[in-house]
């Protein structure tokens, strides 16, 4: 406790109203007594209360601050998973050296041969729509909404059919197990039923159709090739292409011949020695064919 000097407790009484003599002496006296007065400051400790005080009030602004951009980074994030939740996502599934079986969103079934590829919406719309490049086997479920395959600038299009189907740089193949489709380009439509062949050619946009003598629609997916009194020119295609070899028959008469016989997952090897004994030929790769000699059947 500060004790007052006795001069200042004759100066306590003072008011504006009073004299501007008592005024002026009271002035005088403070202005004599001041350090005499005056407490005690320790600067140091000054100094840190105030910087403590500054801090905290940062503090709390800063708080505030945090809150408030968390509040914006939530929001945006609500926003951006409701986009996600609101967009269909894109499905892309390719093969590289082995084959994939596929189910699409409508129940529709797909088979990747290697080196293939399917990309479609996760959940279709008013159209079944998938792209493809590569071989694959289709069996598609009966639905009032088409089934659309895109390749480029050409489409395939079907409501409930079965088929395999192959694009290269130059042409499409088709070959059609049941039911109809439709080769499709800038609104121009080809049927093709069951039973046949059809190749788009990409060079004049022409479609050839012809007969499938063949029962092996795809035989890269389980392996199979039935043969039933079949003349063995055809019986030459199906091998060529399941194992993707070429053959050449020295006597054309071979041809001719009817063969009936199945392969289960067998070999190009073990194909070979069945022919052998069944046609009474012989069959050696040369220069990357295979040389089909002797006289056959």
């Amino acid at each position: 406790m500060i004790e007052m000097p006795n001069e200042l407790e004759r100066y306590n009484h003072l008011r504006y109203q009073d004299s501007s003599s008592e005024k002026d002496g009271f002035i005088d006296f403070l202005y004599e007594n001041t350090e005499s007065v005056a407490p005690e400051v320790n600067v140091d400790e000054a100094w840190l209360s105030l910087q403590n005080k500054i801090e905290a009030g940062k503090t709390k602004s800063n708080s505030w601050l945090r809150i408030a951009a968390s509040i914006t980074i939530l929001v945006g994030l609500s926003i951006f998973v409701w986009k996600l939740a609101t967009t269909p996502d894109q499905v892309n599934i390719a093969s590289l050296d082995e084959k994939i079986n596929v189910t699409f969103p409508d129940g529709s079934n797909g088979v990747l041969n290697t080196n293939s590829s399917f990309s479609f919406l996760e959940k279709f719309g008013d159209e079944r729509l998938v792209s493809f490049e590569g071989e694959a086997y289709f069996d598609i479920k009966k639905s009032d909404k088409p089934f659309i395959i895109e390749m480029g600038e050409v489409q395939v299009r079907v409501l409930g059919t079965a088929f395999n189907l192959v694009t290269s740089n130059k042409d499409v193949e088709l070959i059609v197990e049941r039911g109809l489709v439709a080769f499709e380009k800038n609104g121009e439509q080809t049927k093709v039923a069951a039973g046949l062949k059809a190749v788009f050619l990409k060079s004049d946009n022409s479609v050839v159709i012809t007969e499938n003598p063949s029962t092996n629609v795809a035989t890269w997916i389980d392996g199979l090739l039935e043969f039933n009194d079949t003349p063995f020119a055809n019986v030459i295609l199906d091998l060529e292409s399941h194992f993707d070899v070429s053959f050449d028959v020295e006597n054309e008469n071979i041809n001719s011949c009817k063969i009936t016989v199945t392969f289960n997952k067998s070999s190009l090897s073990e194909v070979m020695e069945t022919l052998e004994s069944m046609l009474g030929v012989e069959m050696e790769e040369k220069e990357g064919k295979i040389v089909i000699s002797g006289q056959g059947c």
